[in-house]
């Protein structure tokens, strides 16, 4: 079932190699090409099939009428602007960044056929030959809106993912960048100040309790330095949540409390079982 003739994955890494090998897997494709800036990357998505043509520049758009931005959040606002006169009238815009408000405020201004997108699917791994096709397979797909939009457009990215095997669900950028500030951007907050301060050479004494609740600390750091900073403000209020549940926890473990510190861990336990 084809559903674009000439799709340009922009970044072909990880999310974005598994978008290509997905896409190929359904047939959903006549043609895809990627582009990046390390002809290392290419030539790795060329050989995982991911790709059938890679370049590094961005002057391969004009025929494509699906483009993904698959990049660290600051290379996408980077490239957003320049691709209203890069690309045809007809053609759909998609990223697969982790944060919104940002994104959109820029893909509204240049006034670009952009939907965004966010599949909650990946893992700390990253590169095309950790490319998967059943990636996004039993995932979500956060689908996200400018104010303003084509209705078809719309129609179109939810119908791609859900292809996929993705299930979709439509938030606004600013619900989307609170929630996920909760989800995900915390969680891995956490993890990389918890590695921080654990010594060196404690680590050899950590089990599968320290390497399960730390293994998204092998996330790339490039990649989460811009998710950081372009959801700063949400990020910020986050963690002073946080910090005012763990100033709680430690004052039951300080105050010796038994009662109060065994309801505390219940209620933790058990809201973890509805994941």
């Amino acid at each position: 079932m084809r559903l674009f003739n000439k799709v340009a994955i922009i970044g072909v890494g990880l999310i974005g190699g598994s978008f290509g090998l997905a896409l190929k897997k359904k047939s959903l494709a006549k043609e895809i090409i990627g582009i990046g800036h390390r002809q290392k990357s290419i030539n790795q998505a060329l050989k995982a099939g991911a790709i059938d043509q890679g370049y590094l520049g961005l002057d391969h758009l004009k025929e494509a009428d699906l483009v993904v931005l698959s990049a660290p959040v600051k290379e996408i606002i980077n490239i957003l602007p320049k691709l209203k006169n890069l690309t045809g009238e007809d053609c759909l815009i998609i990223d697969a960044g982790s944060t919104k408000s940002a994104i959109i405020k820029i893909a509204e201004k240049h006034k670009l056929r952009f939907i965004g997108c966010h599949p909650l699917a990946g893992m700390e791994k990253k590169g095309p030959e950790n490319a998967r096709a059943d990636l996004f397979m039993n995932s979500l797909c956060l689908l996200v809106p400018p104010k303003k939009y084509n209705s078809q457009d719309l129609s179109r990215a939810r119908k791609l993912w859900e292809a996929l095997g993705a299930r979709t669900l439509i938030l606004n950028s600013a619900l989307h960048d609170r929630i996920l500030a909760f989800t995900s951007h915390l969680p891995h907050a956490v993890v990389f100040s918890l590695i921080d301060c654990l010594k060196s050479e404690y680590l050899k004494f950590g089990a599968g309790g320290l390497k399960d609740t730390t293994r998204i600390g092998l996330s790339d750091p490039l990649l989460w330095k811009d998710i950081f900073l372009t959801n700063r403000k949400e990020l910020l209020a986050a963690i002073n949540t946080f910090e005012k549940s763990l100033r709680g926890l430690k004052l039951l473990i300080k105050n010796n409390d038994d009662g109060a510190l065994k309801a505390y861990l219940e209620k933790s336990r058990d809201k973890r079982n509805g994941l």
